[in-house]
Formats: C-alpha cells, sequence, structure tokens
C-alpha cells in the first residue's frame, strides 16, 4: 500500500508541474503577443 501511494503522489506532482509549465508557457506567450 505504501509503494501505490507514493506512485500516486508522484504521479500528481508530475500533473501539477505539468499544469504549471503550460500555464506559464501560455502566460508569456499571450504576453509576447500583447
Amino acid at each position: 500500500m505504501s509503494d501505490l501511494m507514493g506512485i500516486a503522489v508522484v504521479t500528481l506532482m508530475i500533473w501539477v508541474g505539468l499544469f504549471g509549465y503550460v500555464y506559464r508557457l501560455d502566460r508569456k506567450v499571450s504576453r509576447l503577443e500583447d
């Protein structure tokens, strides 16, 4: 159960990081267009 929890946490961190990266990239692009 502990291993499964660790995998879930890592997956969650990856998703959060990915969304954060895309969000910042989108903000940067829109700022350049403006």
